[in-house]
């Protein structure tokens, strides 16, 4: 029913195609040489021999079908077998007409049908391509969602770290500095160095939750200087053995792609202090013309990275980080080795030497 419905529309544009009117010469051809034949008399005696012309149109309808599809096909077959009615009713009689008309059924059967299959293989070709084309839109769309998602995300961390820093860290220096100038007795002294004490802890608390917010060191000198604090935090405060190793000369990238690299390695090195039982770990930075590497590895009792749940250890977050600046995270894990492993290609240049953000890290800006 589809094919009938649709017939007419798509028979009219072939109309305007020009191959269709080639086929259609072709037809006149073949009938051309068929009514020659049989005007000189060639096929006289040759007993059934008088099908050959007839099953030349087997070439024209075969071509419509393969070209046009079910109306091309049924065309030029119904064309055909109109050309060939003059000289059936003329040059045959009886029987030969009976099998030329059964020979013509055939090759217009036999057009139709592989026309019906074609039509069904471009069709299912299309709607796949459709569908194909969809997803790759949806996909776009969510990943599009997913880096407004982040970028939002940022922004909000970046806010909370200078409202920590700015405000928060800043009332408790105040409340402690005038702790220290109270008057009163030695048991007073000693309940005030307690409180003291509690005050220098929450803020040495929130200045680290707000350099994990959002490094200032990141803005004001860069990504190796802020991966050389964060490795510092690590060792600091943990036994791990962590080391930072830098290759090349060091690429002048964006905002976005150094803190997408970043808080991989931060997640990387979150995952190692907690999870990965290691006593060794290292920060490998490569840059090389057009593309820099970031490795994170250990020595710990590693994971599965396709059983276990990804979410655990921000597997997800790193990877969807990865794709926001066009970059690719590789994960190769067995007991006794991990290595997290993000690639990216990137057109800038190497950073002119002597830059500010081409300075050693400031251990005091580092722990502000």
């Amino acid at each position: 029913m589809t094919h009938v419905t649709r017939f007419w529309p798509t028979f009219r544009e072939h109309l305007f195609d020009r191959r269709f009117w080639m086929v259609q010469a072709l037809v006149l051809t073949f009938d051309a040489i068929h009514v020659a034949i049989h005007t000189v008399g060639t096929m006289q005696g040759l007993g059934d021999l008088y099908l050959v012309p007839v099953s030349l149109f087997i070439f024209p309808i075969l071509y419509a079908a393969f070209t046009f599809g079910f109306e091309g096909a049924l065309a030029t077959g119904l064309w055909c077998t109109a050309l060939t009615t003059p000289a059936l009713i003329n040059f045959h009689t009886g029987g030969e007409r009976v099998e030329i008309v059964l020979q013509f059924g055939f090759l217009v059967t036999l057009g139709v049908i592989v026309a019906i299959r074609l039509d069904r293989e471009r069709h299912s070709k299309l709607a796949a391509e459709d569908a194909n084309r969809q997803l790759a839109e949806s996909q776009a769309s969510l990943e599009n969602f997913i880096g407004l998602g982040l970028r939002a995300q940022e922004k909000e961390r970046f806010r909370l770290s200078r409202e920590l820093h700015d405000g928060t860290v800043q009332e408790l220096l105040v409340a402690k500095t005038a702790l220290e100038h109270v008057l009163g007795t030695q048991g007073e002294h000693a309940r005030l160095e307690v409180v003291d004490a509690a005050l220098q802890r929450s803020i040495d608390d929130i200045r680290r939750l707000a350099r994990a917010l959002r490094p200032s060191v990141l803005d004001d000198l860069g990504l190796v200087p802020a991966l050389d604090s964060l490795i510092s935090d690590l060792a600091g405060r943990t036994e791990i053995q962590v080391t930072l190793e830098e290759e090349g000369a060091r690429l002048l990238l964006n905002t976005e792609q150094e803190l997408v690299i970043f808080r991989v390695a931060q997640e990387a090195l979150h995952n190692i202090e907690r999870h990965a039982q290691a006593s060794k770990a290292v920060v490998r930075l490569v840059s090389q013309p057009g593309r820099l590497c970031l490795e994170v590895s250990d020595d710990g009792c590693g994971f599965d990275p396709v059983h276990l749940l990804q979410d655990r250890l921000g597997l997800t977050g790193m990877k969807e980080r990865a794709i926001l600046i066009g970059a690719k995270l590789d994960i190769d894990s067995h007991p006794g080795s991990t290595c997290i492993r993000l690639d990216l290609t990137t057109t800038t240049s190497p950073m002119v030497t002597g830059s500010p953000r081409d300075s050693p890290p400031l251990k005091a800006l580092a722990n502000s």
